[in-house]
């Protein structure tokens, strides 16, 4: 029977609901370098990646909060170090070479980095960190070298790919006292560049087949 003019086709129509883009970035890892566990530099580095990551309407999860010296035997004897640290130090690896955004925190020793922040470095693959934006934390004894570590941990990042926009958090001992009001103004100074950094940096999708 011929089509009427005017008649609808028959073939059905879904409507497609276009999902709205991701958040960029979907969370904050959180790396901390110091030597003793439960450190003043591990709190400083979990109250910048909280108040970052609420600054930029993501999650912010305690779990993606890694502290190296829980590991460490791992990082440092390989193969010789129990199951469960060998386990914590692979699921690390995975978490920062996937993140988005990478908390980097570190204690100034001996006018540098520690140790142990540099060892983990070294475990990543090569480029391990491009698509990243990475926020150095430094905290120091005195002024008189609390810009070194800072100095020294940027062109290793930048070997690794990282993306560095925007100044570290560099603080002084004393600056832990009233932390979060040091920490306002660095936030609000910087919080839009590393998200639209974050939102650069996400690889381009393909386009989706028509056939």
């Amino acid at each position: 029977m011929p089509q009427e003019l005017g008649q609808m086709p028959s073939v059905a129509f879904e409507s497609q609901v276009v999902p709205e883009p991701p958040v960029w970035p979907q969370s904050v890892v959180t790396v901390v370098g110091n030597p003793r566990p439960g450190s003043r530099t591990a709190a400083a580095a979990a109250s910048v990646a909280e108040l970052l990551a609420s600054e930029l309407g993501t999650p912010y999860r305690i779990d993606e909060l890694i502290d190296l010296v829980t590991f460490a035997p791992a990082i440092f004897q390989g193969d010789q170090a129990a199951d469960a640290e060998r386990a914590a130090l692979e699921n690390a690896v995975d978490l920062v070479s996937s993140a988005s955004v990478i908390v980097i925190a570190t204690p100034v020793y001996k006018g540098s980095y520690t140790g142990l922040v540099k060892s983990f470095l070294d475990i990543l693959r090569p480029q391990a960190l491009a698509g990243s934006v990475v926020i150095p934390v430094t905290v120091s004894a005195a002024p008189s070298h609390k810009l070194l570590a800072d100095h020294h941990l940027r062109p290793v990042l930048a070997e690794l790919g990282a993306t560095t926009p925007v100044p570290g958090v560099i603080l002084e001992e004393r600056d832990l006292e009233d932390l979060q009001v040091v920490l306002s103004t660095w936030i609000r100074t910087n919080a839009t560049i590393i998200q639209s950094t974050t939102i650069a940096l996400q690889p381009v999708p393909e386009p989706t087949p028509t056939h």
